[in-house]
């Protein structure tokens, strides 16, 4: 493995990585629209521009820019999950129903929950590298399968009556910011690391970019799509945890939808469905860009579903544009 690095930089792979990297076109375009809908939404919301606004807004999208940098490795890698919503709604029932109903400690509970989203992780990672079933059919199993058995250990109700201490987490303060979003930093700031900084991110580029030079090279190309499976399932779970710090129960409807959210962020960052290129920088402004359009239209007063319209239409409109990127390229 120690030559992995120096082969990698002379493989075509490589090159196209430096080719989509060498410019900011994607993050500029994220960036700009992002500060025009900024600036429209605080002509129509008075409360827009507010720091209570925007602190809320990073607290409650905390979660998502968490999965979100897990979904940028996934994605680059040429692979996606569908059931990040659906883990994060097992995970905060499951690490409920261990403290409330059987009274595990809250660490032992929450390792387990850990130990469980690692499986899952760990069981579609070997269906692609063994078998070759595509994530994106295992996934998308899974987010019917994690949300019913999340119904089924809860019998369908919500758990409440969790330690009072533990529902202060999601309300604490550090430094002027909430732990979730120094959670969410936390995440940000490792994803940047390893995806940019280390031979890690080389091998997560060269084989989005093309997995069959990548082996040739010596880049354990299964190995590493069962590790970004495992990581993002990771990433859900805690997220899921923390989401029941933050409603104090546990709910199997938690999360739902929320692979919309995190994908939206994802692709409209700059990441390509078909791998290869991406980077944290673009994932964040997505996020951003994801929050503020829901947070703006809150405050504008708009119903919910035209949000989800909204969103739709921005994925669509994200993909096409990324395949023109990818075919200029």
């Amino acid at each position: 493995m120690s030559n992995t690095a120096g082969a990698t930089a002379g493989s075509p792979v490589h090159a196209d990585r430096k080719l989509n990297l060498s410019g900011w076109r994607a993050e500029i375009g994220v960036a700009v629209a992002l500060v025009a809908l900024s600036i429209f939404f605080s002509f129509n919301a008075p409360n827009f521009l507010t720091l209570e606004n925007w602190a809320t807004m990073l607290q409650q999208t905390s979660v998502i820019a968490m999965i979100a940098v897990g979904m940028t490795f996934v994605i680059i890698a040429g692979e996606i999950d569908l059931s990040v919503g659906a883990q994060v709604g097992l995970s905060g029932t499951l690490f409920a129903l261990l403290v409330v109903n059987h009274g595990m400690p809250v660490p032992a509970a929450f390792l387990l929950v850990l130990v469980e989203a690692a499986a899952v992780g760990a069981f579609t990672g070997v269906l692609r590298v063994v078998w070759g079933i595509p994530t994106f059919i295992t996934t998308l199993g899974l987010l019917s399968g994690l949300r019913g058995i999340a119904f089924y250990i809860s019998d369908g109700l919500t758990i409440s009556g969790l330690p009072p201490a533990f529902g202060n987490i999601w309300y604490a303060m550090f430094l002027g910011l909430s732990l979730p979003v120094w959670v969410m930093i936390l995440a940000i700031l490792l994803g940047w690391f390893f995806l940019s900084q280390h031979r890690f991110g080389q091998h997560v580029y060269a084989v989005g970019g093309n997995p069959e030079t990548a082996a040739r090279y010596g880049v354990h190309v299964g190995r590493l799509r069962i590790t970004v499976m495992i990581m993002i399932q990771l990433l859900a779970a805690i997220g899921g945890v923390l989401l029941v710090s933050r409603l104090n129960s546990g709910t199997p409807t938690v999360g739902e939808l929320m692979e919309l959210d995190v994908i939206a962020a994802v692709i409209v960052g700059g990441t390509l469905l078909t791998g290869g290129v991406g980077r944290i920088v673009g994932t964040v402004i997505g996020v951003l860009f994801v929050a503020v359009l829901r947070n703006g239209m809150v405050l504008n007063g708009l119903d919910p579903v035209v949000f989800l319209i909204a969103q739709g239409f921005v994925i669509i409109l994200a993909v096409w544009w990324s395949m023109l990127r990818k075919r200029q390229a």
